[in-house]
């Protein structure tokens, strides 16, 4: 998820993150953000399942390389990209291990056809000038036998998200949130979507201790209103 920066050091025209990259990992170092990030996992890691070691990973949108490193330690060789310099410099700096990072646009790849095992898109897709275009590249350059889409997006749903969206001084009021039905229906046209909606946070940090609850709750009784939305599909 994205850091909470605020636009006065972000470009509002281009929605440019070169400038809050130094930033970008901040979220994760707070108490709701640790919470976002260990739901967030734990819900992408369900999607994945059990992968062979050294399968070929692409890591649309890398950003700061945070779901790379995961990534790569769940065993991927791992290739992210990104449109900001600055965030690529950052992910580099990392050392991620059987990682690598490359300043590319995601509705343009510079990889040939059928080249990775999985391609990821984690809050990628709302920033995204083009997503379906985005998807399409995504899916070309995944192996056509056993290939798989995994995607994690942001819910416009949920009231957290909404509340983000309406701060004229956040990078998230130039992001185009997606509903369950909208991420089901972009990826459907691909195969059959497998989508978790998660994220059930509290909104007042002094109820933070109680998100365990909050969350079996939320999946429990089917609510789609989750800050996250996670989908694979199988080529």
């Amino acid at each position: 998820m994205l850091t909470e920066v605020s636009t006065q050091s972000v470009d509002s025209a281009d929605n440019d993150f070169n400038q809050c990259a130094p930033l970008y990992d901040q979220w994760y170092q707070t108490r709701r953000g640790r919470i976002y990030d260990h739901v967030e996992k734990k819900t992408v890691d369900q999607l994945l399942g059990i992968n062979l070691p050294g399968m070929k990973l692409l890591d649309m949108g890398c950003g700061t390389g945070h779901w790379s490193l995961h990534f790569s330690e769940k065993g991927f060789h791992v290739t992210g990209i990104d449109l900001s310099t600055a965030m690529i410099q950052i992910a580099r700096q990392k050392q991620i291990p059987n990682s690598r990072f490359e300043i590319a646009d995601g509705c343009n790849l510079p990889f040939e056809n059928d080249c990775f095992d999985v391609a990821a898109a984690i809050t990628v897709l709302e920033f995204a000038a083009k997503p379906e275009l985005m998807i399409s590249e995504m899916v070309r350059c995944i192996k056509k036998r056993g290939g798989t889409i995994l995607i994690g997006v942001l819910n416009t749903l949920s009231r957290y998200n909404q509340k983000r969206k309406k701060r004229p001084d956040s990078v998230y009021a130039f992001a185009n949130l997606f509903t369950p039905q909208q991420v089901n229906k972009i990826l459907s046209t691909y195969g059959a979507v497998k989508l978790i909606t998660t994220g059930f946070v509290p909104q007042r940090d002094w109820l933070l201790g109680m998100d365990p609850l909050c969350e079996w709750f939320g999946k429990t009784f089917s609510s789609h209103k989750g800050t996250f939305i996670a989908a694979r599909i199988d080529l």
